[in-house]
Formats: C-alpha cells, structure tokens, sequence
C-alpha cells in the first residue's frame, strides 16, 4: 500500500498531537533535567565550585564552558588519606 505524502503528514500530526505521546514527552523531559542537575552536583564535587555556577555557565556558554580543574587531583587526594 502506497501512502501520499499528505496523508503521511496527517498520520504524523495525528500522533504527535496524541495525549499519551504528550505525557510521555513531558515525563522524558523532567527525567532529563534531574539527569542533568545530577551531573552538575558530580561536576561541583570534582572541581569545588557550586552547581549553581556550573549550571548558569552552562546555559550562557553551552558545551564550550569547561569548568577548571580542582587545584589537587583525586589521585593526589587518595595518596594523602593513605
């Protein structure tokens, strides 16, 4: 069966207009913004600065913001506590 190219536009609209679709994508959404704050408080705990900071040079300069590095390393830390 041959489908049109309206009546694939229809199909598609049809479904992304559907209320389950709706939910599923507002459930996805909030599961990855408490994914990415979790990775903010990953990324304050390695570098000691505060995950707002990191959140809000995020947002300004996107994936180009590379939050310095802590001034010991976890290597240089795990020898002192031995």
């Amino acid at each position: 069966m041959k489908i049109t190219e309206s009546r694939l536009k229809e199909i598609i609209k049809e479904e992304i207009e559907s209320p389950q679709i709706a939910e599923l994508l507002k459930k996805l959404l909030s599961s990855i913004d408490s994914l990415d704050v979790s990775i903010d408080y990953l990324s304050a705990a390695v570098t000691g600065q505060s995950p707002l900071s990191i959140a809000q040079m995020q947002k300004s300069l996107g994936r180009y913001y590379k939050p310095p590095t802590p001034a010991t390393s976890i290597k240089e830390s795990e020898e002192n506590d031995e």
